[in-house]
């Protein structure tokens, strides 16, 4: 075929042979057809070598690729199959070969399904040695609870309570007596007594013994049958038969009566007993009521195997009203004036004669005295004093407890440390009060006027941290009421004298003073408004014009710039377009700008 070296205008468009090609009068170019549809229509297969851009591609049938890239959200590899995506969003049911959590399903085909662990189960730790485990391995001596799966027990570290216990108490060790209120516990239980003392009151049905050894001390209630060596101090009304007393035979039945002197021991040097009822032990001429003469370490005692055990003092008979009693009961000894009108006085030098002696309390453990009046006044607890004279109370060491309310009058001075729950009011109208640590469980509330300030000495607003970090879950400005989710809310202007990061924990201190590090910026229904003198640069911090893109082909892998894409029937619909529009048309493939009256094409 001859070579034709000049150009050619065919108005009405161009056919070669009947479909291989064919040009139509409105340009569009039909390859295998002579009816194209399209700018380009090829009917058949196409092939091209080199690089292929375009804004859409439908694809129907089967298409092959060797990779296939969709921006850099989506890459598919035709090696491996594998679909790499940033996010998946869907129904996932169909999904296999997930891994699977210890948590597996179980339907017993009772109605219902059911859940378990597969592997222990930890709270507050996260490598549980025990099915079931809060905080460490009690087994191993760490603080925590423990359920074992294999022999069934539970072991914690600290203080079980419960309001009560139900089963065998076999490996229980010890109990505290003192803590047990009820039940029987059977005389079998009870140990051999050898040379023992038995408590104080003992109260049994009957107590059978064929041979009883040693010594019996204490009131029987009941009858005592049987042979003893001694017996001594029988209350009440026994009949009492004695083999022998002394050299002398007694039988007696009732009441015996000495009607001049009953004396025990060698001429009454034990006790006597006179007609003119004094009563001596160890005196052979008592010459009170009741003496009791002793050459060393004489004793009175006054005992009550249950109840009170009492002395009384005074004008009226079974301790009435015009008496005084010292009186023990229930581990409690008591001085008791029983008239109404009464004092109990204490007396020092009461022979009438000055003295320096005191009133003095001492610990019977260690006797030393944590106590004490003197005769002059002064008057001291364990190392607290009062000065007569001063009226003052000085501390020298110890603790000083008060049991109800303490009220001051004047200043407290130095350091006073409060518990760690402090119930009441702290004012304190000047000065400055220091705490280490303040745990406030309702409202802190500081007074209209006010500053709080934290770092600082000198705040100078409502609440000052000028120099410090603080840490908020949500912040509300100008507002009684936050958006749910948001982290700020201000209702006003917002004034910041420095640089704002978005999406980010580090400020570029070479980049502007609001800087976005965040996937995407998003603003609904509203405006950006750059007044006048205002740029925008894309990659410069000096813009040499409104829109500055000069440097978007060295910094970005997308160096260009789409204007929207709008096909003739969106054009025709849109309303008041402003003059020096631009768009590009999708119906005709066409760069268009509107001219105030009409959209005419750049090419």
């Amino acid at each position: 075929m001859a070579n034709f070296r000049k150009s050619f205008n065919f108005r009405n468009g161009v056919q070669v042979d009947d479909d291989n090609l064919l040009v139509d009068s409105v340009g569009k170019v039909g390859i295998g057809t002579t009816i194209p549809t399209s700018l380009l229509d090829v009917r058949g297969n196409a092939k091209v070598v080199g690089l292929v851009t375009t804004n859409n591609l439908f694809v129907t049938g089967v298409s092959t690729f060797s990779d296939v890239k969709i921006g850099s959200a989506i890459e598919i590899e035709s090696s491996s199959g594998i679909v790499t995506a940033t996010s998946f969003y869907g129904d996932g049911a169909t999904l296999s070969n997930l891994p699977t959590s210890q948590w597996v399903d179980v339907n017993l085909g009772l109605g219902f399904t059911s859940i378990y662990a597969q592997g222990n189960v930890g709270v507050g730790t996260t490598n549980p040695s025990n099915a079931f485990q809060v905080g460490g391995d009690p087994y191993t001596g760490e603080n925590g609870v423990g359920f074992s799966s294999v022999t069934g027990g539970v072991r914690t570290s600290g203080v079980i309570t419960a309001t009560s216990f139900v089963g065998s108490g076999a490996g229980i060790s010890s109990i505290n007596a003192s803590y047990i209120s009820t039940g029987t516990v059977g005389l079998d239980r009870l140990p051999v007594l050898t040379n023992a003392k038995l408590p104080t009151s003992i109260s049994v049905s009957n107590i059978t013994a064929t041979t009883f050894s040693g010594n019996l001390t204490g009131n029987v209630t009941g009858d005592l049958t049987g042979n003893a060596d001694t017996a001594t101090n029988f209350l009440g009304n026994p009949n009492i038969t004695v083999t022998s007393v002394g050299s002398t035979n007694i039988s007696a039945s009732g009441i015996i009566t000495a009607t001049t002197k009953l004396n025990v021991g060698t001429g009454g040097t034990s006790i006597v007993t006179l007609s003119a009822g004094k009563i001596g032990v160890g005196s052979e001429n008592p010459t009170s009521d009741i003496q009791i003469k002793k050459a060393t370490g004489s004793l009175l005692e006054v005992i009550s195997d249950s109840g009170q055990a009492r002395v009384s003092v005074g004008n009226s008979v079974n301790a009435g009203k015009s008496s005084g009693l010292v009186k023990f009961e229930a581990n409690d000894l008591s001085l008791i004036n029983n008239d109404n009108e009464g004092d109990i006085n204490f007396l020092l030098n009461g022979n009438g004669s000055s003295g320096t002696g005191k009133f003095s309390w001492q610990d019977g453990s260690t006797f030393v005295e944590v106590m004490s009046l003197n005769s002059g006044g002064n008057f001291s607890v364990s190392g607290i004093t009062t000065l007569a004279s001063a009226g003052g109370i000085t501390t020298t060491g110890g603790d000083f407890y008060v049991g109800n309310n303490l009220y001051v009058s004047g200043n407290i001075d130095g350091t006073v440390v409060l518990p760690t729950v402090f119930s009441g009011n702290v004012n304190a109208t000047s000065g400055v009060s220091t705490f280490v640590d303040v745990t406030v469980s309702s409202s802190l509330l500081v007074g209209s006027g006010s500053s709080l300030g934290i770092g600082v000495t000198d705040p100078l607003f409502a609440l000052d941290a000028r120099n410090e970090t603080a840490l908020f879950g949500t912040i509300g400005i100008g507002t009684d009421a936050v958006y749910s989710g948001s982290l700020l809310t201000a209702y006003g202007n917002v004034i910041v004298d420095g640089s704002i990061g978005i999406g980010t924990t580090y400020i570029n201190p070479l980049g502007g003073y609001v800087q976005l590090y965040a996937p995407l910026t998003e603003i609904y229904d509203g405006h950006v408004n750059l007044n006048s003198n205002s740029t925008v640069g894309f990659d410069t911090s000096n813009p040499k014009a409104v829109f500055d893109f000069s440097n978007v082909g060295a910094a970005t892998t997308r160096p260009v710039m789409i204007v929207p894409n709008i096909n003739n029937s969106t054009i025709t619909g849109i309303a008041a377009t402003p003059a020096g529009s631009v768009i590009f048309n999708t119906t005709t493939s066409k760069f268009q700008g509107y001219t105030g009256t009409a959209w005419v094409d750049f090419h």
